[in-house]
């Protein structure tokens, strides 16, 4: 089993997360970030803007990890406390950064505060001997730390300011002090199929290689993912896997359908009306986007050059309790028709998303197939 300490935890700060008002996204965001450069994610806790509580978190992180990312609690408000925890736990001084302070004073004359909040000062502060890593998206700076061959990263709360410093900075760090574990990384976007379906078969033919292997439920499909360090191993597992699951994936098994099917309508010069009567305008909001709006229309009568027609889901619009329902397309395009008639499981509200993601791939393929994408 993995050392717990080559992994990289996460602690995210903030009344607004631990209350549930919003979602700790920044966390899963890097885990995903540092996980696809192979480098394993560790425990992941959530605190309240409570100093008591977040020196904590970080003393119980330090002693079960080697390298820990903060996010959250560095405003220039009273209950932004992450730094003052920090630094306790740390046993040093908080030292007041001139430069950070003048780059912030520049900031907010531009954004046309004439009179500084003095609140704003204490963003200017960092654990003595940080290395501070700049924000270009807003007032907190963050910082990176090394104490007792420990990895500390305090960056801003807000995602759009703290993961672009995960990728100019964070990784190559935790990359240039070796933990990463992984070299390679592959993963598969199976869809239709369960984890019980699936696992057995692809545990088994991993089991011989040097790798390990994961799984992710996606409803409709289930991520299938290795990592692997050897070379050569990796490459003919990618190739046996490839050869079992072709039949499960759309395209190269990267990508949901709906999201292929959004960017071909996006590059193609066909226009397309549709009338669905099966997925209750979860289909429109899930295809319809700024860049493919003009192409498409919903609900209306064949006239444009291709026309769709999405019929079926009865019994769960009918509240009748099945193990499975069945869902009808039919593709217009010219003077051809193409049916299509799909028996689907019956997963409750799921079903809707099962039949998004099903008539997705199945127009995405057919009209592939017809080089009209």
């Amino acid at each position: 089993m993995e050392d717990i300490k080559t992994q990289v935890a996460m602690l995210a700060t903030g009344n607004e997360i631990k209350n549930g008002d919003i979602l700790n996204t920044n966390s899963q965001v890097i885990a995903q970030k540092i996980l696809s450069k192979g480098i394993h994610p560790g425990t992941h806790i959530t605190t309240s803007d409570n100093v008591t509580e977040i020196e904590s978190a970080i003393k119980y992180l330090l002693s079960h990890h080697k390298a820990i990312i903060i996010t959250g609690g560095l405003g220039p408000t009273s209950d932004d406390l992450t730094r003052n925890a920090l630094a306790k736990v740390l046993n040093k001084k908080l030292v007041f950064n001139e430069e950070i302070w003048n780059n912030l004073v520049k900031l907010l004359q531009s954004l046309g505060y004439k009179e500084l909040p003095e609140s704003n000062k204490q963003q200017a502060y960092f654990p003595e001997g940080a290395e501070v890593i700049p924000n270009p998206n807003g007032t907190a700076a963050g910082c990176y730390i090394e104490y007792n061959d420990s990895q500390i990263f305090m960056l801003p709360g807000p995602p759009r300011e703290c993961l672009p410093m995960v990728d100019s900075k964070i990784i190559d760090v935790l990359l240039n002090k070796n933990f990463q574990k992984d070299v390679f990384v592959e993963k598969w976007l199976l869809f239709g199929v369960s984890e019980g379906h699936m696992s057995g078969t692809l545990d088994a033919i991993a089991k011989p290689f040097e790798c390990s292997t994961g799984y992710r439920l996606w409803y409709p499909y289930l991520e299938f993912k290795i990592y692997s360090k050897n070379a050569e191993e990796f490459a003919n597992l990618k190739k046996e896997i490839n050869q079992l699951v072709k039949e499960h994936i759309v395209e190269d098994g990267k990508t949901p359908a709906s999201d292929l099917l959004k960017k071909a309508i996006t590059n193609c010069s066909h226009n397309f009306s549709f009338d669905d009567k099966a997925t209750g305008g979860l289909l429109q909001s899930t295809i319809e986007t700024p860049n493919t709006c003009s192409k498409l229309n919903f609900n209306k009568e064949n006239g444009k050059d291709i026309h769709i027609e999405v019929l079926g889901l009865q019994e769960f619009w009918d509240n009748i309790i099945d193990n499975f329902t069945h869902i009808d397309i039919n593709i217009f395009t010219g003077n051809k028709k193409f049916e299509f008639s799909k028996k689907i499981p019956y997963r409750g509200m799921r079903v809707k998303l099962y039949a998004v993601e099903l008539t997705s791939k199945i127009i995405y393929e057919k009209l592939k197939e017809l080089d009209v994408f």
